[in-house]
């Protein structure tokens, strides 16, 4: 039953994947460092679904800001969604490691949503969270 649903996730993450279009004739930005480093402390007594939805809900503000091209709340927001993903990845990884391999994937789009200028990408990482988010619960 529970490999059913990492080969359900990483099939739904793998399609998904492919519906990507490169235009190699497109303009792309990329993210200055001129920007100061936001440092994020996150609270190591929150549990593991408390962390999943502080990340959730702070990818999907980084996908609001990207929408607004709010380059500074992009930058904190971003800072926040890695401190997160740092303190839930290796619970993840105990867990499965195919599940940790998605969970990656989705923080490398919002890394690429901010470093390239790309909303699609944060959207797609908002998306593609609550998957993950569902399929842990159920291994629970």
């Amino acid at each position: 039953m529970k490999t059913r649903y990492f080969y359900l996730i990483s099939s739904i993450l793998l399609a998904s994947s492919c519906a990507t279009t490169i235009n190699q004739s497109a303009v792309t930005t990329v993210a200055s460092s001129s920007e100061p480093i936001t440092q994020v402390t996150i609270n190591s007594q929150l549990t593991t679904d408390e962390l999943l939805s502080e990340l959730f809900l702070a990818v999907e503000d980084l996908s609001k800001s990207m929408q607004k091209t709010e380059r500074r709340q992009v930058s904190q927001q971003l800072a926040r969604v890695v401190s997160l993903s740092d303190a839930i990845r290796p619970k993840i990884l105990t867990t499965s490691e195919q599940l940790a391999s998605d969970f990656d994937r989705v923080i490398n789009l919002t890394k690429s949503a901010v470093e390239r200028n790309r909303p699609a990408d944060a959207d797609k990482a908002l998306r593609f969270l609550p998957l993950i988010i569902d399929s842990l619960k159920t291994l629970k």
